[in-house]
């Protein structure tokens, strides 16, 4: 393929450009970008990190799509760790191009991927403007669904142990009484939570809200207003939607090589 095909599908479908949300890095941060460009080899990564590039030289890629970036901020002082990324680099000519937050929003992105892991059923989108003043439909406002010969009403419980089970955790943090009936969840991909989020999924009638780590204030709120929170680590609630979209390319482009690099979870629990 060129890479202005692969380019043009990840920025007008598969991960949007228009919904990045701040200033966040999106498309290509490393390599020149060459529409011509003859790309044979992809990686598919969420984190760029020395692994991940070094199994990319390995094997010879032209290019890495990366939900997470080099860096994230500006560059305020060359630290050792972004000095040997950037020094592997330079041995090898490839291109990397980052996902960012865009692929949250994305029809099929990281908020799809957690709802239908989990069962639920779309209800609407979860729309935040951007700095542009842009509705990005950040997350998923859902219903839960009902396996199978099971009547009874979902359950803070249920649902927490739904998300064990299919998305193969061990521990999760929550907000709420086990026993509360659950019967709207606004999910959001990623860390992205404040006080005014989980205040507009409670006008949006959820009484559930899932997300990555919440901070101690954000938590107090939710308790004192009644809305059930569940934590879902940065790292689970994306890595299923990466290896989706791994997927979905490699259907894409069949004449193409793509591999799968996992980074694994930093954190451990013991």
């Amino acid at each position: 393929m060129f890479l202005k095909e692969i380019v043009a599908l990840l920025e007008n479908k598969l991960s949007p450009k228009i919904f990045s949300l701040y200033l966040e890095t999106y498309g290509i941060q490393y390599g020149e970008y060459n529409e011509k460009k003859i790309i044979k080899k992809i990686l598919i990564t969420l984190d760029l990190s020395l692994e991940a590039i070094h199994y990319a030289i390995k094997k010879k890629v032209n290019l890495i799509i990366s939900h997470h970036g080099l860096i994230n901020k500006a560059i305020k002082k060359f630290n050792t760790n972004l000095i040997n990324k950037l020094s592997l680099l330079s041995r090898y000519p490839l291109i990397i191009f980052i996902l960012n937050d865009s692929f949250i929003a994305a029809e099929g992105g990281i908020s799809d991927t957690i709802m239908e892991k989990l069962y639920l059923e779309l209800d609407r989108t979860f729309d935040i403007k951007n700095k542009n003043s842009i509705k990005i439909p950040l997350g998923r406002i859902s219903v839960p669904k009902k396996y199978p010969n099971q009547n009874k009403a979902l359950k803070l419980i249920d649902l927490i142990n739904r998300i064990k089970t299919n998305m193969n955790l061990t521990n999760i943090f929550y907000v709420g009484d086990l026993d509360n009936v659950i019967k709207k969840i606004c999910i959001v991909g990623g860390e992205f939570q404040n006080i005014e989020y989980l205040e507009k999924a409670i006008k949006y009638g959820c009484d559930c809200y899932i997300s990555g780590r919440f901070n101690y204030h954000e938590a107090v709120f939710a308790r004192d207003i009644g809305l059930n929170l569940i934590e879902i680590s940065h790292y689970s609630n994306e890595i299923f939607a990466m290896k989706r979209l791994y997927n979905c390319l490699s259907l894409e482009f069949p004449y193409d090589e793509f591999f799968w690099f996992d980074s694994k979870d930093p954190f451990y629990a013991c």
